[in-house]
């Protein structure tokens, strides 16, 4: 036997926007001709593919709605990570190089290692982010290699081993100060103000942050006015907000879109039987612990009874996660759960807020009411023409496909974009997030996933909310919410915690460009 590994590929493509049907209109980003580098490397060697997506960018401003003024650069990246399994047994998360030039990228291209570290303090790579190094935009193809430390692994040079290559697309959030809370004095449902004033709130660091006791310079929550769940903090008691906990201020990096149903198929069919069966959102009682049936159900076309799953329409956001299974996600792409300061940051941008506004910067709203095109092909479009949210529960009884709103020429109100480029922030399936409001919530300390589950399928990451959903919460709206609820300061559900499998519920994920943090 030679001192190589002897690899059987087995390609396994993420399209975040896309599943099995490609999708031209959204990113439709896509992995194709990986292949194993042979070289003779006794502890390494290198995964090499052609990743590439449409309407990519890199761009650089000044922003003047903010003051003082301030330089701004924003990109989207694909986070490319990969699995392995040895003689057919469960695939486990492949150990990538922590050294940004020890991976290879064309010119013009950026590769920047994610980090984690185990629990006995080894760092390594679960993951890369592959982004332009300058300005421009379009469809981008680039060839990497991605160098895997398999002896990191336990993995011999003599084994057979399966890999999998996966990539989700993502916007990067750069550095610096932003509001939160609007200012708005209409309909206030929990939403942030400085202290116990109507004013937005400016976060300048990632320092501790006094919530509630009415003081200017705190960060208060209208004492609590109209939440379904309230804060434990208000104009009169005061918590910390210590400094671990993310509060957007540092760069991360958001997912683009909500997870969508064929992304839960991919995901779900790498698990092993007995993860699968915990994680199973076909089965159970309908809108507590699934579906109830492998039929179409508020729009969401997974079915699963033994095997792998499966799904007719992939493109769409996929609803019926718990939180529970949002995290099992995470954890196992190598991200983590956003905070709800970070919600905010990545709707708004640094800019001043906008009364009543949406995630797209200002208070209009055009509800979709049917498709132009065939429903769930992953090429279909809204209707009306400038509709840009999914809500209301009069006439789409589910999520849309994510991206729904885009073209290569919308703007960011045409898209229902974010300052930066997130999609469907306001609107189509909630936003889980972890709360500031509850001391279950506070200790979140960032910590990313490691790319690896429990026996059971579940996240088992250091101070993450729990199965429980206890510290976990919502924000953004839903196809069946009125238009108040979607709006990005409302917080009326912002600490209101649910474990449950529900017709509403999605999940999106975020992460910092590189974190080393123990799990």
């Amino acid at each position: 036997m030679n001192n190589r590994l002897l690899f059987i590929l087995i390609i396994v493509v993420l399209l975040l926007a896309g599943g099995e049907n490609q999708n031209a209109i959204a990113n439709n980003i896509n992995i194709t001709n990986v292949v194993l580098v042979a070289g003779g490397y006794t502890d390494y060697t290198y995964v090499q593919c052609d990743i590439s997506w449409d309407h990519s960018w890199r761009a650089s401003w000044l922003e003047t709605n903010v003051i003082p003024n301030v330089n701004v650069t924003n990109w989207d990246a694909a986070w490319v990570f990969v699995k392995y399994r040895i003689e057919g047994g469960a695939w486990q998360r492949a150990s990538l190089s922590t050294t940004n030039n020890e991976h290879v990228a064309p010119a013009g291209a950026t590769i920047n290692a994610g980090l984690s570290t185990n629990a006995s303090g080894s760092n390594f790579g679960v993951g890369v982010f592959l982004y332009r190094s300058a300005e421009g935009s379009g469809s981008w193809t680039n060839t990497i290699k991605l160098r895997w430390s398999y002896a990191q692994d336990g993995v011999l040079s003599t084994s057979r081993v399966d890999v999998s290559v996966h990539t989700i697309e993502m916007v990067y959030v750069p550095q610096g100060s932003f509001y939160v809370g609007d200012g708005t004095s209409t309909s206030l449902q929990g939403q942030f103000e400085n202290g116990k004033f109507t004013n937005a709130l400016q976060i300048i660091s990632e320092d501790t942050i006094v919530l509630g006791g009415g003081l200017a310079g705190s960060l208060g929550n209208n004492n609590t006015s109209g939440m379904a769940t309230n804060d434990d903090f208000n104009d009169t008691t005061s918590q910390t907000l210590p400094p671990e906990y993310p509060k957007g201020y540092n760069a991360f990096y958001c997912t683009k879109y909500e997870i969508s149903q064929g992304q839960w198929v991919d995901f779900f069919n790498m698990l092993t039987d007995d993860q699968k069966t915990n994680r199973d959102i076909t089965g159970g009682v309908y809108n507590t612990s699934g579906k109830g049936t492998d039929l179409e159900t508020n729009r969401n076309a997974v079915a699963w009874t033994t095997g792998d799953a499966t799904c007719s329409t992939p493109d769409r956001a996929c609803n019926f996660l718990s939180w529970a299974d949002g995290v099992a996600y995470a954890d196992w792409a190598g991200l983590r759960p956003m905070t709800e300061l970070e919600y905010e940051k990545a709707c708004r941008g640094p800019v001043i807020p906008v009364p009543n506004e949406y995630a797209w910067g200002n208070a209009t709203i055009t509800d979709t009411t049917g498709f132009n095109g065939t429903d769930g092909s992953g090429m279909e479009t809204a209707l009306p023409s400038g509709a840009n949210c999914n809500y209301g529960n009069t006439d789409i009884l589910g999520p849309v496909r994510v991206g729904i709103y885009a073209t290569s020429t919308s703007g960011r109100i045409a898209s229902g974009s974010t300052y930066w480029g997130v999609m469907e922030m306001s609107g189509n399936l909630r936003e889980r997030v972890v709360t500031l409001g509850s001391a279950a919530g506070r200790i979140f300390t960032g910590a990313v996933g490691d790319g690896n589950l429990s026996t059971r399928g579940d996240a088992d990451v250091t101070f993450w909310p729990d199965s429980s959903a206890s510290g976990a919460a919502f924000r953004g709206g839903d196809w069946n919410y009125t238009t108040t609820n979607l709006r990005v300061s409302d917080r009326r559900a912002a600490a209101y915690t649910s474990s449950n499998r529900y017709f509403l519920y999605g999940f999106r994920a975020v992460r910092h460009m590189s974190s080393v943090v123990m799990n």
